[in-house]
């Protein structure tokens, strides 16, 4: 496993961020040469992988990659020593899904209607497909280091927008510049069910209708290239579109499609969607998945379910933080798993003034049980066999973490839960070579 700059998250006791090398420091604050470029782990409980653990292992990294990891390993001569007795070592944990680094775009309140609400420009109607979250990336965002400082060194990046803001990339959560922090490029084409403000698409079925549109324009705009490829005597050159040109590599399926979903009716609309025009997807959001789980293994799609939670119900928290990321529970017609709340009554109905109390009551029994499933949602889906891994969409980084550990006190395993921090993200976005385990090499 190659170090990349931050190597190893020990978390949830206490934090590993080890990089390259070890400089060493003069009192004036500057920087000499490498001291050495050899660390030794020494006694550390290091989990290679969920369910693989080894206890009172030696970890040696040199150059920036493992190369031994054993109770026994010798200690190299030139190696920095660090006692790790007290150490849970994992390996760094992966953002599947992230704005991290993507600053937000600047409000236009007074930007002009286009002439033809009807066909506006494409970036006023937030289709995008062509933008590049490359050329976006804040090196700067604090949130960067919050994120590192919680376990993470890695995410998957995406640019913020409406339909299409287009192509992810992968960034190491570490470096001095954006070109240092890339480490793949041009990963997947983000979409969401978000319409434009007073122009169109501005409905959910406006988007899906002008995702339809793109997606078969695009075919045929390909098969006119490669007809004008094959031969070009007596055809005319094709107009060059960067929206239906970016488009290509999600045809051929070479780059798929990264849809975040909310609600279970977005669940459903996309997942017909995609299987209409066929389009590589992965799954994300999933914020109400406990009403769809059928539909999702069926679907048989890789997820990645978010990170956020609702604000907890006053009465069966010990205390809340007054700013804690919240998810809206829903008022629409979801079933929402069997839970055991004895004070709740599906059939209460108000039939005077006098039953208002009663009826507050009621509701928040009603609340607590909508909790319950949002919280016992990854819980659900591991029971029913799905794997993900998560995203941690609009979460303070600080709280990232305790998500999880709600999660796991409503019954998710603990090998779940790390998995989706480390291996699941890999496979999905490709990392296992060298990311989500803790192996030599």
């Amino acid at each position: 496993m190659r170090i990349h700059r931050r190597v190893i998250a020990a978390v949830l006791s206490c934090t590993i961020l080890l990089g390259t090398s070890v400089r060493a420091q003069v009192n004036s604050g500057e920087s000499i040469p490498d001291v050495t470029r050899t660390i030794a782990l020494t006694n550390a409980r290091v989990v290679q992988a969920p369910g693989q653990i080894q206890e009172r292992t030696n970890v040696i990294i040199r150059d920036g990659l493992i190369t031994t990891i054993a109770p026994d390993a010798a200690i190299p001569f030139d190696a920095l020593v660090i006692s790790a007795d007290s150490f849970t070592v994992y390996a760094g944990f992966i953002d599947g899904l992230s704005h991290t680094g993507i600053p937000e775009p600047k409000e236009q309140p007074n930007r002009e209607r286009p002439d033809d609400p009807a066909f506006p420009p494409p970036e006023q109607a937030g289709i995008q497909p062509q933008q590049d979250v490359r050329n976006l990336l804040d090196p700067e965002d604090k949130r960067i280091t919050a994120m590192r400082e919680a376990g993470f060194t890695a995410a998957h990046v995406v640019p913020r927008g409406r339909m299409l803001p287009g192509v992810g990339a992968i960034i190491l959560l570490a470096g001095d510049d954006a070109n240092e922090m890339v480490y793949r490029g041009e990963t997947a084409l983000y979409a969401q069910l978000a319409g434009a403000r007073r122009m169109y698409p501005g409905t959910d079925m406006a988007v899906l209708a002008k995702l339809r549109q793109l997606y078969r324009e695009a075919a045929r705009r390909q098969k006119v290239e490669q007809l004008y490829a094959d031969n070009p005597a007596g055809l005319e050159r094709p107009q060059y579109d960067p929206v239906l040109y970016a488009l290509f590599p999600v045809l051929d399926g070479d780059r798929p499609v990264f849809f975040n979903t909310e609600s279970v009716l977005d669940l459903h609309r996309v997942l017909a969607v995609q299987r209409e025009l066929g389009f590589p997807m992965v799954l994300t959001g999933l914020t109400q998945s406990f009403d769809a789980v059928d539909k999702l293994k069926s679907a048989n799609l890789p997820l990645l379910l978010t990170l956020e939670l609702p604000k907890e119900p006053e009465d069966s928290k010990e205390e809340q933080s007054p700013d804690s990321t919240e998810v809206a529970l829903t008022d629409a017609a979801v079933e929402l798993p069997q839970i055991e709340a004895p004070d709740y009554d599906a059939d209460f109905r108000v039939s005077s003034l006098v039953d208002v109390a009663a009826e507050k009551e009621n509701l928040e029994a009603r609340r607590e049980i909508a909790y319950k499933a949002h919280v016992g949602n990854a819980r659900l889906l591991e029971s029913e066999g799905l794997t993900f891994g998560f995203s941690s969409g609009s979460v303070k980084p600080g709280e990232l973490l305790g998500n999880v550990r709600k999660m796991v006190e409503e019954g998710l395993s603990e090998d779940a839960a790390l998995a989706a921090l480390t291996t699941t993200p890999a496979q999905i976005l490709g990392l296992t070579s060298s990311m989500g385990t803790v192996e030599e090499g």
